[in-house]
Order: structure tokens, then sequence, then C-alpha cells
């Protein structure tokens, strides 16, 4: 055997004849502080050998081994048999034992630890003590909610809102006394170690305390633990909804914090813990004869500012945040966690789940998960976010998040789609990782730092809750006296059981029978509710111990129709619920259609009851009772149809994507561009195809699809446009990139000296102060780049490559370049303006300029800037700059691995160190904590605009359109008629 073992460790090793042969290995003989230390022993046959290592101060003899190892292997079994589960997935089955004990791993009296190995330290939140009322350890939740709440600062006034200005603003100054470190706060370390910590923990602790409460119902606890409820509200309204609007601020309070930085914004998935908190406060202070009125007041108030401000109607999702400063521009492109948290806390309705369903679905990257000899198809993990460049904790492949995520899908009644994502993040991370059975913090599959941390609390926390809550559906409100049970079971499984300290739950259909045993030992018997979905549309028998039992039709269930029981507490209850009639219809839910063209939904058992289009994207043309025929719009739109089918009635939302009926692909052959347009109308074309100033002919049959050979000289650099003028008087247009194309022309670099105003390598030489808001928040740090974990960074910008030249070339396209000035910028900040105007006159074809300047993953996937190209007739092209399609950082470039990053086109760059102008690079630099894309001294971009060159110039104008960038116009050059 071999190992690495401690400093003054004994190794004893006895053989068959209990001879024992210490190794002994003490500081003064290590040559490394992990010393290896080997030992062989003979083996003699049907011999039994223990092995003990232990500190030298134990000196234990070898016949206490075999009584230590009996004593040792009754402990193990007691943890590990805590969860029992079996199912017919034996690919699930070893989870329970796993969790149990993986969950104690991370306990350490009086409370839970970050890690069970990595991080092994102790703060009062992320999402780890969730595992222990999910598990049974309601002794253990308790003592760490007790020995935190000692660590509640009560005593310390609220002082004035203090960032930090050794750490650029980017957080708050960790000192007792000011805004954020008062009355409310809770601190790190628990038994009233009263010190400032760089986190809210309040609010997932508070969230844990809570559901504390529900699986309890200890109303002498609620009594005592008010005071600090009270407080922990107060502080964070006090610091994180300092205008009152009802959208709180996030500071550091969920595990992808690190870089998360708000300004001041109202963000989605704190204000949703706020609004569960609010509303939970009402709750308990009815039940202790206090009053209710204000906290349901706020939780009403902070779930209309939701809806009202958050809510992004045209995407079907929460923002991530709007911004409080600037524009107030509303951040539409939400992490994993602005979902699961917004469904978790209560915050969404049924429909709005199902839409932000859709969004993970089609918007976030899925990442295949494959390995040799896998016996399953289609696996994949979620990346958390699709934001860029990469920053950690923020486009991470994360086990806890992907876990969390397949909760939220449960919670909305997918128990397919739950499962599905369940299971491959259990088995990723049990069997594909480099510790079997483990609970990794990140995948293999993170594409920059890999598989990384062991059995880490959040995810531990989190599979104990998606086990319990999820998969079995149990959750306990014993405040409400109700055992609430609604289990997601895949929909091909015929039995599944699951035994914990608490509750035991045994599934079995069999026939027409399903069959639920359940065995409930809580503190305080409940009543029970069982939410199951349905397997034929008639009920025969509900029987409940013998005798018939209550039962309702659930009519507004989503995707499948559901039956809830309720009973009267009993300790064991035996569920028999008796099928009769038609298997439930299984219709699609996912159709595809065609622009203008009729399409029509069969339903050969149900009916249809109503029909509900709130997006108007459909012309209902014809209704009978299992029929419909519509017409949608191009894009993905959703009808809410009602259906009935005997006695059960539900809701099916059907999505239908609603493609073109006629569209322009370009095909890059390696020999010259091709067009292809796609027919997807009953109608045959033919028309006329223009090609930049090129013309042609086409003809394309119904249902067919035809090419289009685009000759190189037909081609400019950059933007290539292509309009199709059909003989009907309907028309298509769309555009492709070409910039390896050069071609000789009229260009005119025009001078824009007039309006430079600054130089590139003062980018992050700034300090970028105001506006600012004036709460206590996470920001940017003041020289424009970085965050709050890695507030000092500061990439140097380098002009030598360009200080001395008057211009670089692409092809024939020349770029003239300022000296000591040799950029425009514009910005939110008020360094520079908001925007800048060039006058232009005559006419062009086509605008090529150079640019840089900054963004950052707060503003990726939305328009961090505008370009306007104003006529003289007062008609106006634009382009808008967007991360990461056109829109690239100063410092850096993009990530592009196809699965979790993508990005635009890759444009030409110009490097300011060396003066090249390139698509290309052989290397990047490292900045560090930051990212490993850095460009040493910095780099430009160039942009085109395709103009209308039957009109006169007027104008040109950059606009600065996100909050903590800047943007630069460097050179523009015209391509003139």
């Amino acid at each position: 055997i071999s190992g690495l073992f401690p400093e003054q460790a004994v190794l004893r090793i006895a053989d068959a004849n209990q001879q024992q042969n210490p190794f002994i290995l003490t500081g003064s003989d290590a040559h490394s502080k992990t010393p290896m230390v080997t030992a062989s022993v003979k083996v003699s046959p049907n011999s039994v050998y223990y092995w003990l290592i232990e500190s030298q101060d134990k000196k234990r003899k070898y016949s206490e081994t075999a009584a230590l190892f009996t004593h040792a292997e009754i402990a193990r079994k007691k943890i590990a048999e805590r969860v029992k589960l079996h199912t017919p997935d034996d690919y699930i089955n070893p989870l329970g034992a796993a969790l149990a004990i993986a969950a104690d791993a991370i306990w350490e009296e009086p409370s839970y630890m970050h890690g069970a190995i990595a991080w092994r330290m102790r703060l009062p939140a992320w999402r780890g003590a969730y595992a222990a009322d999910a598990l049974g350890w309601h002794d253990r939740a308790r003592m760490h909610f007790d020995s935190y709440l000692k660590s509640q600062v009560t005593q310390i006034v609220p002082g004035p809102v203090t960032p930090d200005t050794a750490l650029h603003f980017a957080r708050q100054l960790e000192k007792m006394g000011t805004a954020m470190f008062s009355n409310g706060y809770i601190c790190r370390n628990p038994n009233g170690d009263i010190r400032p910590h760089h986190y809210d923990m309040n609010l997932v602790f508070i969230d844990q305390l809570l559901t504390h409460l529900q699986y309890t119902g200890d109303l002498s606890y609620v009594k005592k633990i008010w005071p600090a409820l009270q407080l922990h509200l107060q502080w964070e309204k006090r610091n994180f909804d300092a205008d009152g609007d009802g959208l709180y601020d996030a500071y550091a309070c969920i595990w992808a914090s690190d870089a998360l930085q708000y300004s001041g914004g109202g963000v989605t998935h704190s204000s949703a813990y706020n609004y569960r908190s609010n509303k939970m406060a009402a709750r308990l202070a009815s039940l202790i004869s206090e009053d209710p009125t204000p906290y349901q007041k706020e939780a009403d108030k902070i779930l209309k500012a939701m809806n009202e401000k958050l809510w992004a109607k045209d995407k079907g999702v929460f923002a991530e945040y709007k911004d409080r400063q600037g524009l107030q521009l509303l951040h539409t492109t939400p992490g994993l966690w602005t979902i699961y948290h917004a469904i978790d806390e209560g915050a969404a309705t049924p429909a709005q789940q199902f839409q932000m369903l859709r969004y993970i679905d089609q918007t976030i990257p899925h990442i295949p998960v494959q390995a040799n000899d896998l016996p399953f198809d289609n696996m994949f993990l979620l990346s958390t976010t699709n934001w860029q460049p990469y920053t950690w904790s923020i486009n991470n492949v994360a086990l806890a998040e992907n876990l969390h995520t397949a909760l939220a899908y449960w919670q909305s009644h997918e128990r397919d789609n739950a499962f599905k994502l369940w299971k491959n993040s259990i088995v990723e991370s049990m069997y594909l990782s480099s510790s079997p059975g483990g609970f990794q913090q990140l995948s293999f599959y993170d594409a920059v730092r890999g598989e990384l941390y062991r059995d880490f609390a959040d995810p531990i926390g989190v599979a104990a809750r998606t086990l319990t809550e999820g998969l079995f559906g149990i959750v306990p409100d014993a405040l409400n006296h109700t055992l609430n049970l609604q289990p997601g079971f895949p929909s091909d499984w015929r039995f599944a059981e699951l035994s914990l300290p608490d509750i035991s739950f045994h599934f079995k259909e069999e026939g027409n029978i399903s069959g639920y045993k359940i065995t409930q030992s809580y503190n305080k018997l409940m009543n029970l509710s069982l939410r199951i979905p349905a397997r034929r549309d008639r009920v025969k028998n509900v029987r409940i111990n013998g005798k018939k039992a209550n039962y309702t039709w659930i009519h507004e269930a989503l995707h499948r129709p559901a039956i809830k029981i309720t009973a009267v507490p009993s300790t064991t209850y035996n569920v028999e619920v008796e099928w009769e009639g038609e298997l439930i219809e299984q219709s699609p839910c996912n159709y595809e259609a065609v622009e203008g063209s009729p399409l029509q939904l069969n339903y050969t058992k149900a009916t249809i009851q109503s029909i509900d289009d709130p997006e108007k994207a459909f012309n209902i043309s014809g209704q009978k009772d299992q029929a419909i025929t519509l017409v949608s719009q191009p894009g993905k739109h959703t009808l809410w149809i009602t259906l009935r089918q005997g006695q059960a009635q539900w809701i099916q939302p059907v999505i239908i994507n609603g493609t073109p009926a006629v569209e322009i692909q370009t095909i890059d052959s390696g020999s010259g561009t091709q067009l292809q347009v796609i027919n997807r109308s009953r109608l045959n074309k033919k028309g006329r195809i223009m090609v930049n100033d090129h013309a042609g002919l086409i003809t394309v049959s119904a249902g067919q699809a035809a090419s289009y050979t685009v000759k190189d000289s037909f081609l400019v650099t950059g933007t290539n446009q292509v309009a199709i003028q059909w003989e009907d008087g309907s028309g298509i247009a769309t555009s492709f990139l070409n910039w390896e194309v050069k071609k000789s022309g009229n260009y005119e670099a025009v001078d824009i000296t007039g309006i430079l105003n600054d130089n590139v390598v003062n980018t992050f030489r700034h300090k970028y102060l105001s506006p600012r808001t004036a709460g206590a928040t996470l920001q940017i740090p003041w020289q424009g780049i970085g965050n709050w974990c890695y507030p000092l960074i500061q990439p140097e910008i380098s002009d030598a490559g360009i200080k001395n030249k008057k211009q670089v070339s692409l092809g024939q396209i020349p770029f003239k370049l300022g000296s000591d000035k040799n950029i425009a910028y514009t910005s939110q900040w008020d360094n520079f303006p908001d925007s800048v105007g060039l006058p232009l006159s005559g006419s062009a074809s086509h605008a090529y300029l150079l640019m840089a300047g900054t963004t950052n993953h707060q503003q990726s996937q939305m328009a961090n800037g505008i370009i306007y190209i104003h006529y003289q007739d007062g008609s106006k092209d634009s382009l808008e700059l967007v991360n990461p399609v056109n829109w690239w950082p100063i410092e850096q470039d993009y990530m592009n691995d196809g699965f979790a990053f993508k990005s635009g086109p890759r444009p030409y760059r110009l490097l300011f160190k060396t003066g090249e102008l390139t698509r290309g690079f052989n290397s990047y630099s490292t900045i560090k904590g930051f990212t490993n894309m850095g460009i040493e001294g910095g780099a430009g971009i160039v942009l085109d605009i395709p103009l209308n060159k039957e009109k006169k110039l007027s104008t040109l104008t950059l606009k600065t359109l996100a909050n903590e960038v800047v943007i630069g116009l460097m050179s523009l050059t015209l391509q003139r008629p």
C-alpha cells in the first residue's frame, strides 16, 4: 500500500501472526511536507488484516484494531443507510448512500461548511445547509441556525454607505458600523463572532431557516427567531432597495456571485428571495399574533415590481436586472439562477415558468456529455449563462446550477425534462468524474477550469432537495399542518422507494392501479395532500387504508392532467388509485409551421375547450372539437390550449416555430459563395436577385430550394447585401460577411480630427467615478475593468505600433490615425459625452470604421452602443454594437469553443502594440484572475455599414447605450461611388 500521510503519523501493519511492523515517519525524517510512506507484508490465504493509520500519541495496540474497525463500520453504515433509495434505474440507486455520506461530511458542529474538502470553512449560507432538513437532520439544522443567529448584528446602528476606495469602489468597505455592516447583518462565523465579510449571506441563510420552519412547524421557535427575521428584512430593505421601488440589488448573495455586479440595479434573483421572505414573514406573523400587514404589503410590492419592470414579455423571461443608472436598460438574457430562483421562490406564475424553461431549452448552451461505453444517448449539461467574455462563476458548468435547474423543471411539473437533466448531472459527477460517487463543484466540461472540488456543499444541498422535493415531491408544510407530495417520477417508471428518518415513500404501479405507501415520522403529524399525474381519463376508485378517499381533478394542471388526494393526519397512508377509461392522449407540444401557411392541430381523444393566444401570433381560421387550423407568424410562439378528455381537463402549452416562407442561406463552398434560397411556401417563386449592385434572375419551385452562385467580382469587403424582389410584389433580404475579399475602389479616409478626445492608452487609466449609485452595491472598479473579486487589475494598452503611423490599411481600404489624440470616446460615464457627431457630405456605398472600447459580461447579448448614418432626406442606416456579435473588448478576445462560448465572426483587429491588422492570433496573454484571452497592448476592431449610394450623407452619430463601457471611433473610411 502507499499513500500520502501527515507528518507525525504511524502506519501499523500486521502479518498473519499479528506481528506489528510499524513504519514511523516524523517531521525530521521528511524530505517534503507531504512524504510518501510505503510498506509491505506477506499475505497468507484466508487471513484477515487490519490497517491502522493514526497519530503517534495514540499508540493503540493491534489487538484493538478489529473492534475499532467494527465500530467505524457501524458508524459508516448508520450514515449511509440514512437515505435508502430503490428505483428502476441502477445508476441512480447508489445516490442515497453517497448523498448521506457527503451531507455528513460537510457538517462540523456547530454549523455546515462551504465544502467537505476544498473550501472547508464556515459561511452562514450557500446551499449546503438545505441538506439538513431534507435528510432529516433537524437537530443539526437547529444548531446551525442558532449558532449563526448569535452572530447577527443587533447593537451597531447603520452608518453611511462606504465604498472601499482601496478596492476602487468595487465593493463596500468591510468595517462594522457602515450601512452594510450594521444591525441585521449576519457575520461569517457562528457563535457571536462579530466581524464583517464580503457576502450577503443573509438571503440564503434566512431562506433555509424559513424552509426549516416549514419542516418543523415549531411556533415556539418562530417566536424565538422573529426578532432576527425582522432585523434581516429591515437590513435587506435599507441596503438593497434604498429607492423603495420594490426591486432589490444583489450583493454577492448566490453561489455565482463572484463578478456579479449590478451597480444598484433591480435584480430578479434577489428580489425573488426577498419576495418569499416577506411573504413567509406575513404568514409567520399571523401565527404568532404579530401584524402581518407590512410584510404582505412588501411582498405584494416586490411581485408587482418584478412583473411590471423585470418581465420581458417579448422574450418570455424575467430579466437578469434593470439598470438604475444611465438609460435604465433591461438586461434580458438571464442566467440559470435568475430562472430557477424566480420559480423556486414562488415569484413566477405557471405560464411564466413554462416560458422561462423554454428560454433555457432554446438559449442556454447545452454541452454534450460523451464517454466510452456510456449506455445513454443525448446526455448534456447546461452552462450557467451565454454571456461573454468568460469570467469566473459567471459562465461555468456547475453541478449545483444544473441540479437546481432540474428542480425548477420539477416544480413546473415537467417531470421527464427534470429527470433527464438531473440524471445527466448525477451520472457525470458520480460516474465520470475523478471522484466516484462525488459531488463536484464544476464539471470536466467546464471549458476554462475543468473538474473542480470534490464534495462541495452547494451541489450536496441541492442534490438533497432534488431527490426529496423533486423526484419524490416531498414538500412538508408543517406550519399549515400539511404534508405536500407531488412525485416527479419519469413517466415510464412503475416503482420507486425512498426511506428517510422522517418519511418513507413507496410507489408501485400495476395495470390500472397506482399505489402509494407513505409513512410519516415528522415531529408533527400532518394532513396529506398528494398530487399525482393521471394515467387514464377516469378515476374508478381512490382508497386510503382501505377506505374511500377524497380527490379532485386539477383543471388548471399544465402538460398533463392530475388529481389531488387529501386525507386527515395519519402515521401511515396506503393510497390506492384505480383508473379506468382511455389512456391520456400524448399529443405533440412542438410543431414546425410555415409563415402564412395553414397548420392543423388534431387531437384524437381530447377535445379543445378554449384557446389562448396571448402573443396574438396566430390567425385561427377554424376550430372544431378536436382540431384547430391556424396561420403562424415567424418565430417561436406559444398557444395555451385547454383540453378535456373524459373526466380530465388540463392546459397544454403548444410551441409553434413559424419558419419564414422563403429564406436565404449562405453556404461557403470553399471555391466561392453560394446562396441557397429555400421556398417553403406552396407557390412557385420567380424574381430578381440583387447581390450588392449586381442583378440576376432566380426561380424556386414550391417546397424546393435553388442555389445561386455569387461571383467574386460581385463581392465587397465586409458586409454584402442580398435582396430578392418577387414578381408578386413581396421581397426578402439578408446579408453576409466576407472580410477576405480585397477589392480596389474609390476609398476616402475621412478627417475626424475634430472629434478625437482621448488616446487609447488612457482607456483604463481614467477614474470613472460618476454616475454611480448612492447605495450599498457591488460595481465595476473605477478604472472601468475588473470586478469585486479582482478590483485592481489594469491592463496596459500600448500605442507603440500606431503612434508613429499616419494610417493603416486593410487591403485597399485606408484608415487614417490620429497622434496624441487618436480616438473619439463616448460613454454613459461623465468622463466622455454619451454621443459624438461627425458631419458628412456627398454619397457613399459603404462605411468602414476602426473602433475600440470596452465591454464586459454584464453587458453581454445586448447592444452596448449604436452608430447612425443620417442622410439629408431624414432617413438613416444604423449598426448596433452587440457583445459578442460584433463588439469586442479592447483588452481581450472572446472564446469560441462551439459549446458554452460562441461569438460572431472573428473581426479584423488592429494590434496597438505592433500596428498589425489581423484576424488571427498565435497566442494570448493572461490577465491574472480575469482572462487567458488577453491581447498584449490591446486591440481595436474593424466594422462596416453598407450605405445607400443614391442618397446624400448628412451626419455620423456614435452613441453609447450601456453602462460601464466606453466606445470610441478611431477612423472612418467611405467608399465613394
